[in-house]
């Protein structure tokens, strides 16, 4: 499905969807910044990196959802550009959990390639 386009949470990664907002456990302090993704990983066409580059990051800690696809993504996206990743097995999701422990063995192959869980 395209950006914007129905689903059943609304508009699809569009900002203000009930599909996209954090659950309040998690949600940002005013402070904090707030990356809208236009895709799958969180660094194409984003700020993302600049963000964490400024601020002295060197090691992201990911959860969220799809394990499978978005998250993997922007582990991969991270892992790419020098960035230390480690995956939260139990705060990511699939929408098939077959899925989802394919994505988590696939960080565990070849020593952890791309980072660790």
């Amino acid at each position: 499905a395209g950006i914007g386009s129905p689903g059943p949470c609304g508009r699809v990664l569009t900002r203000g969807e009930p599909g996209w907002d954090l659950i309040p456990e998690l949600y940002p302090l005013p402070h904090e910044d707030v990356i809208d993704k236009p895709g799958k990983g969180t660094f194409v066409a984003t700020d993302l990196e600049l963000v964490l580059r400024n601020s002295g990051i060197t090691r992201v800690i990911l959860g969220g959802i799809t394990t499978d696809v978005c998250v993997h993504t922007t582990m991969r996206e991270a892992n790419d550009r020098g960035f230390e990743c480690l995956l939260i097995e139990d705060g990511t999701g699939a929408t098939d959990p077959g899925n989802h422990a394919a994505a988590i063995k696939m960080v565990h192959m070849q020593g952890g390639v791309f980072g660790a869980t």
